[in-house]
């Protein structure tokens, strides 16, 4: 049986906010073919079904703007490891075009091939040039003598693969399922962070400045006479007027040997007073200055991608949270008390407590079913313990439509994005996993806490597929309940969750285990003093939720608990040997890391 309540609201409601969004009936230009990494940039930027146009270079690109056939375009410039895309910076010299938008993307590199390739059979290593440096170590180790041949794009090299048995590629995993090759190795990239940034340029768009000018970034080409003292006349004009710079780079300015421009970034828009008066400054004629735009740094989109941090966003959405426990009721109490939003939903088995959430005006409706409240959802938060992650998953696949965000609260991540490729058949472009670092020992909704999150940290851990306008909505509901939003890749997360959480939660369950089945266990906790109450308080958590937690980051944790069982080895040796000098320096090392990185 299907139980709906609902419950007229009271709330006072605030009108939404209108924005301008661009729009265009033209495809955008990236570098093809589909599935490159700037393929995953477009569909994060402008939306998954926004229509693309994949081209062969770089040029072809920013050509396809200058004359027209796009309105916009999307262009690497820059990666976090291998550093600029100069082919990016040169077409700015040649092309009159006008930055209106920026994204970066987390870029986690795949090894692939067709399905009778293995690591032993390897005869060549094709992809990007960057995607190769980026790779480097790794292949360095595993492939040392393999041939490693750049091609013009990551998806190029997949295609490459498809074709020719003993030749892997290296490209994103949405190369691999397009081109229907087999995944032989996964994040091989050398480092965790691998970023690389992406520009929106268009041919007549300029963005308008943000509400606070540092939320903005101006690009521009200065070009000087190779004379001593140039770079100081052009960096002079940014100090005096309180410019910061965060990006320099010199390429050759095409005009004579030895002579350079300077590609330069900013804070703040054009129109900014500060920045307007330094770009006066540079007016000289010994410098030529072209300014190529003024747009939103990443992570702070503008209007057109729908991305406003303001408070009418959450406003005239129905948002529906399944699991009404600590950090669900959390939420919804959150957003009820601060009057976010008018349509909070819940679905969850215990009918009491959500009976209980309705009566103290907390949710409008609830059910025990997600066919009864999902259907018509715009945002859907998951809240449950890991392993009910994936049921719930499955019953949405066929539930939501297009254009509902779904975010989750679980402690593991990847095993999130599992979950919903399995039931989606994709992970969809709509899903940004989530996890809030906050909670308490206690649990159920009459423990749930309007302020938990406030001042606390929220990890969100978007995959290559996501959306900007999902990541966008996810960011302003955290931010909106207080916490300080955070982006990660899914393998770091749960590396560093399962050293700073699930090890500590793991050693406080086993060690009151330990002792309450020793047979003074009574006198034990009788004697027992503050340092152990206040150690083992999370060892009364909910037992469910850290099953799940254990369960899911299995890999990780062993991992960490492997490293930790070796440092307990070698300081239990030093007491039996009674090495006071090396107990000694053991017990400071640690005073001066927990002071230093906890109360710093």
């Amino acid at each position: 049986m299907k139980f709906l309540h609902t419950k007229v609201s009271l709330k006072k409601a605030i009108h939404q906010q209108t924005m301008n969004d661009i729009t265009t009936d033209l495809p955008v230009a990236y570098l093809g073919p589909e599935g490159t990494y700037s393929h995953s940039a477009l569909r994060r930027y402008f939306g998954a079904d926004k229509a693309g146009l994949p081209l062969a270079s770089i040029e072809d690109v920013f050509n396809s703007v200058t004359v027209g056939d796009c309105d916009y375009a999307v262009v690497p410039v820059e990666n976090s490891s291998e550093g600029s895309v100069t082919a990016t910076l040169d077409c700015f010299k040649k092309n009159s075009v006008i930055i209106c938008g920026e994204i970066s993307l987390r870029i986690k590199h795949v090894l692939m091939g067709s399905s009778q390739l293995n690591s032993g059979n390897v005869e060549k290593i094709v992809s990007h040039q960057q995607s190769l440096g980026q790779c480097r170590l790794w292949l360095d180790k595993h492939f040392s003598g393999v041939p490693r041949v750049p091609v013009s794009s990551n998806a190029e090299a997949a295609l490459i693969a498809s074709q020719e048995a003993n030749v892997a590629a290296i490209a994103s995993k949405a190369a691999a399922e397009i081109y229907h090759l087999s995944i032989l190795a996964e994040d091989i990239e050398d480092t965790a962070d691998n970023t690389t940034r992406f520009l929106i340029i268009s041919k007549n768009f300029q963005a308008q400045p943000s509400k606070n000018s540092e939320d903005d970034k101006t690009s521009l080409i200065v070009t000087t006479r190779n004379e001593p003292g140039a770079l100081l006349e052009v960096l002079e004009p940014l100090k005096r007027h309180s410019v910061n710079m965060s990006k320099l780079e010199s390429r050759p300015s095409g005009k004579e040997a030895w002579s350079y421009s300077f590609y330069i970034d900013v804070d703040g828009h054009q129109q900014a007073a500060n920045v307007a008066a330094a770009l006066s400054a540079l007016s000289k004629p010994n410098i030529d200055v072209k300014i190529l735009g003024s747009y939103p740094v990443s992570g702070l989109v503008h209007t057109e991608r729908a991305r406003a941090l303001s408070e009418p966003v959450l406003l005239g959405k129905k948002i529906v949270i399944i699991g009404l426990g600590l950090i669900g009721g959390s939420i919804a109490r959150a957003l009820s008390d601060r009057g976010l939003s008018s349509q909070i939903w819940a679905v969850g088995r215990d009918a009491e407590g959500l009976q209980y959430a309705q009566d103290n005006g907390v949710i409008a409706g609830y059910s025990t079913e997600l066919e009864s409240i999902c259907t018509d959802a715009d945002l859907i938060v998951i809240a449950v313990p890991g392993l009910s992650v994936a049921p719930i998953m499955q019953g949405l696949a066929t539930l939501v439509k297009d254009d509902c965000v779904i975010t989750d609260v679980a402690s593991v991540k990847q095993s999130t994005l599992d979950a919903a490729e399995k039931a989606f058949g994709k992970i969809p472009s709509n899903l940004v996993p989530g996890h809030p670092i906050a909670g308490s020992e206690k649990s159920g909704f009459r423990a749930a806490q309007a302020d938990l999150f406030l001042q606390r940290r929220v990890i969100l851990t978007p995959a290559a597929e996501t959306s900007e306008m999902a990541l966008g909505l996810v960011n302003s509901l955290w931010r909106e309940l207080g916490a300080e939003v955070l982006e990660m890749p899914v393998r770091h997360h749960d590396e560093i969750l399962a050293a700073t959480s699930h090890l500590p939660h793991l050693l406080a369950f086993v060690l009151v285990d330990s002792l309450s089945q020793q047979g003074s266990s009574d006198e034990i906790f009788r004697f027992a003093a503050g340092g152990f109450r206040d150690f083992t308080r999370i060892a009364t958590s909910d037992p469910d939720m850290w099953r799940d937690i254990f369960l899911s980051n299995a890999d990780a944790l062993c991992a960490i608990l492997e490293e930790f069982e070796t440092d307990l080895a070698e300081f239990k040796q030093a007491i039996k040997m009674a090495d006071a000098e090396q107990i000694k320096k053991v017990l400071q090392r640690v005073k001066q890391s927990r002071d230093k990185f906890l109360f710093k």
